[in-house]
């Protein structure tokens, strides 16, 4: 039997999530006493489901399905987390990644002078994303005249603030996202990985730029399956 919180770090969710599972039936437990447990086997066939749209994953447990997606190693998992990634990658398609991965950054929509826009992208820290690092992954879109996107931890975004002056106020012309993961190795990058930049562009408004995203994601998806 396993503890709430055992189940979420083996289903790669939070405890909340699976408490709300137990409510709503979809997994099965029983009180001992005031703790509330959740048999092995129902756990583990979970784990082996293809996420759903409505199925959020926590934020490392996103990460690394974004990491192994590309081709790189997720090593802060350990081996049967990871494999229970590459279970779900196999069963899942690019909308169910996207979606399950929704919680992994905190996103703010910025604006920079026009004199300091494009030296964002140039800040140690500071990894390209989204239309910032299409090209760069082969996506099929244009980004000419697109805000520069990336990633960058806490830390660097308030560099930036300062340095560069960037402003919540104003038509946003920069797209940051801070990792709700701190271990997150983004240090010696020029840009995320391809899964990475797929997701952002997956979650666009404009039409061709999400299409190009979700392409990006099922090309990624065949190769992971080879």
């Amino acid at each position: 039997m396993l503890t709430v919180d055992e189940a979420a770090a083996r289903l790669g969710v939070s405890a909340q999530e699976v408490r709300r599972l137990v409510r709503t039936g979809t997994l099965p437990a029983e009180r001992i006493g005031r703790t509330l447990v959740l048999p092995d086997d129902a756990v583990d066939e979970r784990a082996r489901m293809p996420v759903g749209p409505g199925r959020l994953l926590a934020a490392p447990t996103a990460w690394a399905t974004l990491w192994e997606l590309s081709g790189e190693r997720a090593d802060w998992l350990d081996r049967s987390a990871r494999s229970r990634v590459a279970a779900r990658l196999r069963s899942s398609d690019a909308e169910q990644v996207v979606a399950a991965a929704r919680e992994r950054a905190d996103r703010r929509e910025l604006r920079a002078l026009p004199a300091y826009r494009d030296r964002v992208s140039a800040v140690e820290g500071f990894v390209a994303s989204g239309l910032s690092a299409a090209d760069a992954v082969g996506a099929d879109i244009v980004a000419a005249g697109a805000a520069v996107e990336g990633y960058c931890t806490e830390g660097t975004l308030e560099r930036l603030r300062r340095d560069l002056g960037l402003s919540d106020r104003g038509e946003p012309n920069v797209v940051v996202r801070v990792p709700r993961f701190a271990d997150l190795p983004l240090a010696g990058r020029q840009h995320m990985p391809v899964a990475v930049v797929a997701v952002d562009l997956a979650e666009s408004s404009d039409v061709r730029t999400r299409r190009a995203g979700l392409d990006l994601l099922t090309a990624a998806l065949v190769a992971f399956r080879g």
